[in-house]
């Protein structure tokens, strides 16, 4: 049975070290069936548990600024999408 006094304190000591939210990419596990790659942003504690078990490790700011991105655009198509919804075409007008 593992000595969950130390699994905490290891947790604690991580999560202190770390700022308050924190960018996580997950790992690919086949064994579970996982694909790697998820960005998420999670509070310290979430964190540390997650890298201290190795199934994240923590984003480059490349891996950041492409899952920001993505999600920008993700909203910018549903919003368009709502609008065509509603019967309203954007159409972008070049100014040449």
């Amino acid at each position: 049975m593992p000595d969950l006094k130390k699994y905490w304190q290891e947790i604690r000591t991580l999560a202190s070290s770390l700022d308050e939210s924190v960018w996580l990419t997950s790992l690919e596990d086949a064994r579970r069936g996982i694909a790697g790659g998820g960005v998420v942003e999670v509070q310290a504690l979430t964190a540390a548990k997650l890298l201290h078990a190795k199934s994240h490790r923590r984003s480059t700011e490349a891996e950041i600024q492409q899952y920001l991105e993505r999600q920008q655009e993700k909203k910018r198509d549903a919003f368009h999408e709502k609008l065509r919804a509603r019967g309203i075409a954007v159409t972008p007008v070049d100014r040449a």
